[in-house]
């Protein structure tokens, strides 16, 4: 999710940057020639492109699984579960834990420094 949202930033920022050069002049655009700026413009957008495109599948593959409660091999396989399926918000509540809340895409949530800093000092 975290490399989609970065891929969806470059691509914003790449537009906006093509954009002002355009209304610009090319020359005060970018330190390169303009030729060299637009090809280095359209190399990033289609990088910026297929991680986007890779990683939002791969994230929506993820959610639909926690959604389902099983895992891909299992849903390739079509086996039936031998436990009972939890809801799909008790799934999404016990991966990201608790209430759904926008610390939910924040990669650093429950992450205690003083933890570490314990177990790294020595005794």
């Amino acid at each position: 999710m975290y490399i989609a949202l970065i891929s969806a930033h470059a691509l914003i920022l790449c537009g906006f940057q093509f954009f002002s050069c355009v209304q610009g002049q090319w020359t005060e655009c970018s330190d390169f020639s303009p030729p060299v700026t637009v090809i280095l413009m359209i190399i990033l957008f289609l990088e910026g492109f297929l991680f986007l495109t890779f990683t939002a599948v791969m994230f929506g593959t993820q959610i639909q699984s926690i959604c389902n409660d099983e895992t891909e091999i299992e849903r390739l396989k079509s086996e039936k579960p031998t436990w009972e399926r939890r809801l799909r918000w008790e799934g999404m509540k016990s991966v990201f834990g608790g209430q759904p809340s926008l610390l939910w895409i924040n990669p650093f949530a429950g992450f205690q420094i003083r933890q570490c800093i314990v177990k790294a000092s020595p005794q």
